[in-house]
């Protein structure tokens, strides 16, 4: 397979229309990519930066930005495929949620990374900006300098042509969320109570 990015949808639908809590779903159009260094020694590291074109005026002064990272599948040690849990050998952590995004946002290149497969070429970086891609954001665990749930990312994407609907079914086709999705996480904590045997009782110091 290689390097190249060859688009195609992922895009599913499950027939539900309600809106999970704390998601949100954006068309962001990119305004620059960045090859970065990553803290934990990813193969890849790229920082994007976008605006929301369809958001209401007063928000519109805010851009968008992100990290996404990976590993690739190796041979002998020389990077050969986008990596994943079926690559030859299994690559946990695969550089395949940016091929996702490029094909997302439409590019096609048979030589989207620099020689050593370090980063995104300039001509890659280039053809990205100015297209559109529609992401979808939760609000995690993590809390920001506000004191509010922080929004993170997902590593899936929809092309503009799919619209937030296809980004929607996506994730509600997941049964398992992510870890720090912060409904995720108080859901679990609500059945671990709905769970314990009636004869618990909690113990009360005497004062």
């Amino acid at each position: 397979m290689g390097f190249e990015v060859n688009n195609g949808s992922n895009g599913t639908s499950n027939g539900t229309s309600d809106w999970p809590e704390g998601v949100y779903i954006d068309r962001i159009e990119i305004l620059s990519v960045e090859n970065t260094t990553s803290q934990y020694d990813h193969d890849i590291s790229i920082k994007i930066r976008g605006t929301k074109p369809d958001a209401p005026e007063s928000q519109k002064r805010y851009d968008t930005s992100w990290y996404m990272n990976g590993n690739h599948a190796k041979d002998k040690g020389v990077s050969v495929d986008w990596g994943s849990t079926k690559s030859e050998p299994p690559v946990k952590g695969g550089s395949w949620k940016i091929r996702h995004f490029l094909q997302k946002l439409g590019v096609e290149s048979k030589s989207p990374m620099v020689e050593d497969k370090t980063g995104l070429s300039e001509e890659c970086i280039q053809d990205c900006i100015g297209r559109s891609v529609f992401i979808l954001q939760y609000e995690s665990t993590k809390m920001n300098q506000n004191g509010n749930p922080r929004r993170i990312t997902w590593f899936w994407f929809a092309t503009q042509e799919e619209g937030k609907k296809a980004l929607l079914d996506k994730w509600k086709s997941f049964d398992s969320k992510p870890k720090d999705y912060k409904m995720e996480g108080g859901k679990k904590l609500a059945n671990m109570w709905v769970n314990k045997p009636e004869t618990d009782t909690v113990s009360v110091p005497e004062v």
